[in-house]
């Protein structure tokens, strides 16, 4: 009796699993494509807030993305800085320039009604119009919120400090899933918001 030769059959759940995985990647990579680095002088970067401690002070993750916006100075001529009292009833945007002004003479102009990282653009592009942007936030967060922005300027480059902390991590890939089954219910003819 022969034997078959099975090395050359085809399997056809390992060829869907791989379909998908493709799929998905290629899905994942559109909607949140990799992050555009700056190559020049910007007129406004958007430092985008995230929440102050409980009793006000500032948050490990505010002062990175202050430190990170006076290191770019450099690359930007004013400064944005976005957030409102998300958490508690600190505004961010009011915490982290306050922090900035004391330490360095950027000029700066504050957006301190929005609550999430769609709204501190969309407000901020209210405020500045369509002007090449450079985003100031952390490495987990940059993708996302490049990708948001895109909605609202036409240029945009990003500057990131590393942030590998388990609870961010977490809360980004949520995060991240969330951004990307509302974009697809947008394709789809769903809800822009």
């Amino acid at each position: 009796m022969r034997r078959k030769n099975t090395s050359r059959r085809s399997h056809p759940v390992l060829t869907w699993l791989l379909g998908l995985t493709a799929l998905a990647a290629g899905l994942y990579l559109w909607l949140l494509p990799p992050v555009k680095k700056p190559r020049k002088q910007y007129p406004f970067a958007i430092l985008l807030g995230c929440p102050c401690r409980k009793d006000g002070s500032m948050s490990r993750s505010q002062v990175e993305r202050c430190r990170l916006a006076m290191a770019a100075w450099s690359s930007y001529r004013t400064l944005v800085i976005t957030g409102g009292a998300v958490k508690n009833k600190w505004p961010e945007a009011q915490t982290m320039a306050a922090y900035i002004r004391t330490r360095c003479p950027i000029p700066v102009v504050i957006e301190d009604k929005s609550r999430t990282t769609w709204e501190n653009l969309k407000n901020t592009r209210e405020i500045i119009g369509d002007v090449p942007v450079l985003l100031l936030t952390s490495s987990l967060h940059a993708p996302r919120a490049q990708a948001m922005a895109r909605h609202f300027f036409s240029d945009v480059a990003v500057q990131t400090y590393r942030e590998n902390r388990l609870k961010h991590v977490v809360r980004e890939l949520v995060s991240r899933k969330i951004y990307m089954v509302m974009e697809l219910k947008k394709l789809a003819g769903g809800s822009a918001e």
